[in-house]
């Protein structure tokens, strides 16, 4: 399961032999909804306004809804795909880079497609590039972890309505919604750190990277081997009001799987001073 906003989907993937063509290969990615409902309670005159905005309701429709403020409303949210691609045996077993290459750029077109149509629910997904790029990440991350068998996806919920409060919209809600994000991508040892110190403790290779929830923070940069400070990093995005988890997250994410980028971007600032003082497990220690 990964998040888009309030949204949450299950990502499936499947690959088979194509009903088409006999000798291709046939992958088939989908998004599914956890909930099939969504209600929103006391949103009736934002649904009002958005329909009369859009032209699918006259104005007395807005003027129904100021009368009744309590109103409840239900969001239906659809599957989206299939997103199918073909490929040949020789592709994968011959030309391994060209598969992998096809791999990733269908996957990161089902990804945008994913938020593409979570976008159609303003109220459900913040309405910001930077973010909803992000969320794209997000979900191309997770369909890699599911092609590898790393996260299974549940069904989808159709008896059960997921139910938000509409008035805790525009109470810091979005903070809450990102913090969980971070558990739905995070290890349980980095979420249990999250939780406790507000901040995620990462090793990749020669470099340890310590990502603060504090907005706009830097990220501090250890040596592995020594523990000793090598740099601290600026990396700032486009949204200055993205959510700092959100801000953890995409960190992460990068310095995760991407930490030479992550190291090319960010503004280079003078290396933390002191000891490594974090908790780190036995085999993190240098020999």
């Amino acid at each position: 399961m990964i998040r888009t906003g309030y949204l949450r989907w299950e990502i499936e993937a499947a690959d088979g032999r194509s009903e088409a063509d006999r000798r291709a290969h046939e992958v088939v990615l989908r998004a599914r909804p956890t909930y099939r409902t969504v209600r929103i309670q006391g949103a009736m005159q934002e649904e009002a306004a958005e329909r009369f905005v859009r032209g699918e309701a006259a104005y007395a429709a807005v003027l129904q809804a100021v009368e009744r403020p309590g109103a409840e409303v239900e969001v239906r949210v659809p599957d989206v795909g299939p997103h199918v691609f073909r490929y040949t045996s020789s592709d994968r077993e011959k030309n391994l880079g060209f598969w992998v290459a096809k791999l990733h750029r269908e996957v990161e077109a089902f990804a945008h497609e994913v938020v593409r149509v979570a976008g159609g629910f303003p109220r459900l997904v913040i309405a910001n590039p930077a973010l909803r790029a992000g969320y794209a990440k997000l979900v191309e991350h997770e369909t890699f972890r599911v092609i590898e068998g790393k996260s299974v996806p549940e069904p989808t919920r159709e008896d059960e309505a997921m139910i938000l409060d509409a008035a805790a919209f525009a109470q810091g809600v979005p903070e809450l919604v990102a913090a969980q994000l971070v558990r739905d991508v995070v290890e349980p040892r980095e979420f249990d750190e999250f939780s406790r110190d507000d901040r995620i403790t990462i090793r990749n290779g020669t470099r340890i990277f310590r990502i603060s929830r504090k907005p706009h923070a830097l990220i501090e940069v250890w040596k592995a081997d020594t523990y000793t400070g090598e740099a601290r990093l600026c990396v700032v995005f486009q949204d200055p009001g993205m959510p700092p988890s959100d801000e953890v997250v995409m960190k992460y994410l990068l310095a995760k799987h991407q930490p030479d980028l992550l190291w090319k971007v960010g503004v280079r600032f003078p290396a933390p001073t002191g000891r490594f003082d974090a908790p780190v497990p036995r085999r993190w220690h240098p020999a």
